[in-house]
């Protein structure tokens, strides 16, 4: 009894601001309104609520106050008094209890998995509807977070990684039961999951003590359940495994799973996870200076997955085999198909630069045909004599004229490339032949003023039909955007003018566009 006082009285500053906080900060922060963040603290929060500063300060000096009068009165309190309430206290709040042992207990002497897993597994009852939580309610989790924090500030790591680790385990089994469009859950996951890895990595264990967190991270990983945190446990492995030792067991792990024959492509999942089991023992080979092995793996598998051919070619060229690497990615080229290939171009094309200017030029030519990414079009233009480029402008161009009834960028790229080009009535053209106000609009400051009556003759036609098509302020604040637009045409103000008091007219029913037309 004495040295437990003892220890309680050596603690007070302590006790006060771990246990007795939350409890006071309760008692501030009350209502329907109260709802903890994802990474903030209990002052976070309350700050977060109360936005006014004017709020905060008063509020804060009361809590400050009240802090301050308690610890006076630990001070003055009778031991056995003082004892007798607290075992009261901890009796009807167990997380209370639990801070309390995490504070004045020893290491090593925490609560197993499975409660900690049966904690996490309650904090869900009050944000379940029929056991489901629907989009934009959460969990709070901070009563094991924030516990979690209570160990790791005493040194206890793996009593601290076992409450993350519970964490991981019940959202993932979870996670058929919840909404997670806005990805909180998915995120709550990766943190628990990032925090026991740290606390196993901050409590220093020799190489023989961390072996049954890789493998636990690794049969994890082999599980998939559900198999998109399969990155994330494949992150956590990265992230623990970080010397040799480590790595030659990870190695050992995955030997058995290597795969014989990578699936094809339209086998999508199990060519994912074959791809991924190799690309791993790959990076393992690099990791420890295993280089023939990592050739002699990756020569076996590089024409079955486009990622495996390009990374072939990539480290053949910095080993210094460019020749070898340049034969890789041309193969890679011509067996993959081509929406695969857009990475082993761009690689090619890098090496075509200084040793084949006709390849180079030709390979910028595919990718911005097969990517329509301008980082390829000025390229292209600069290494082509004028006679060439006029040649290849005219294969860009009837390509994209090719594709513009059935690919709605066809059109828009084909537009685009005429006003680079300064070819500016084959773009006017085209703008008009789409009779649409939402083309119109992106190309107005390039074309209205070199034709202002076509372009003003062309939003005549379309903005009363347009009009009509459809009612609510969100579609009359469009209307009136695109009267804007038209108004801003030189010499077309009065003409505007006209069409606005038709429209007011005919539209003499629908307050809101009488209102939303007031711009005008």
């Amino acid at each position: 009894m004495k040295t437990f006082l003892k220890r309680i009285k050596s603690s007070t500053s302590k006790l006060a601001s771990s246990i007795l906080r939350p409890m006071e900060m309760k008692n501030i922060i009350t209502g329907p309104e109260y709802k903890k963040s994802k990474h903030s603290g209990l002052h976070t929060t309350f700050l977060a609520i109360i936005r006014d500063d004017e709020e905060i300060k008063p509020l804060m000096e009361k809590s400050n106050s009240e802090l301050k009068e308690t610890k006076s009165l630990l001070k003055l309190a009778d031991p056995d008094a003082l004892h007798s309430f607290l075992l009261s206290e901890m009796e009807q709040r167990p997380d209370l209890r639990n801070r309390f042992k995490a504070i004045f207990g020893k290491e090593g002497e925490g609560r197993s998995l499975d409660d900690y897993r049966a904690e996490a597994e309650s904090l869900y009852d009050n944000a379940e509807d029929h056991g489901y939580v629907p989009y934009g309610e959460d969990v709070d989790f901070s009563s094991l977070t924030e516990l979690s924090e209570l160990y790791i500030q005493k040194g206890d790591f793996l009593e601290a990684a076992k409450i993350h680790q519970a964490l991981a385990e019940t959202i993932a089994e979870k996670m058929d039961d919840v909404d997670d469009s806005d990805g909180n859950f998915g995120g709550e996951f990766t943190d628990s999951l990032d925090a026991f890895t740290d606390c196993i990595f901050k409590a220093g264990l020799d190489a023989d003590s961390r072996r049954p967190y890789i493998k636990y991270l690794f049969e994890k990983y082999l599980r998939g359940d559900p198999d998109y945190f399969q990155s994330d446990y494949r992150e956590a492995l990265d992230k623990l495994c970080r010397e040799e030792l480590d790595w030659r067991y990870w190695k050992e792990l995955l030997e058995p799973h290597m795969p014989g024959k990578i699936p094809g492509e339209k086998d999508w999942l199990p060519h994912h996870s074959a791809r991924e089991l190799i690309t791993m023992k790959l990076d393992l080979l690099l990791k420890l200076g295993e280089k023939d092995d990592f050739y002699g793996l990756i020569e076996r598998y590089y024409r079955t997955s486009d990622a495996l051919c390009l990374r072939y070619a990539e480290k053949l060229l910095a080993d210094g085999a460019k020749a070898k690497a340049q034969v890789v990615a041309e193969e890679g080229v011509a067996i993959f198909e081509d929406h695969l290939t857009k990475k082993l171009r761009d690689f090619l094309s890098r090496i075509y630069k200084d040793s084949d200017p006709k390849k180079y030029r030709d390979t910028l030519q595919s990718l911005f045909l097969q990517s329509g990414d301008w980082q390829y079009y000025g390229p292209l233009k600069k290494a082509s004599k004028p006679e060439e480029w006029q040649e290849r402008l005219g294969k860009l161009l009837a390509h994209f004229a090719e594709n513009r009834s059935t690919d709605w960028s066809g059109r828009t790229k084909l537009i685009d490339i005429y006003l680079k080009e300064k070819m500016y009535d084959q773009a006017l053209t085209e703008v008009l032949a789409k009779r649409s106000l939402s083309t119109l609009s992106p190309y107005q400051n390039d074309l209205a003023f070199r034709y202002p009556e076509q372009y003003f003759n062309a939003y005549r036609d379309l903005i009363i039909p347009f009009a009509d098509k459809d009612v609510g302020r969100k579609h009359y604040q469009e209307v009136v955007s695109y009267l804007k637009r038209m108004k801003s045409i030189e010499g077309y103000e009065g003409a505007v003018s006209e069409i606005v008091g038709r429209l007011r007219i005919e539209h003499k029913r629908k307050p809101a566009f009488i209102d939303e037309m007031k711009e005008l």
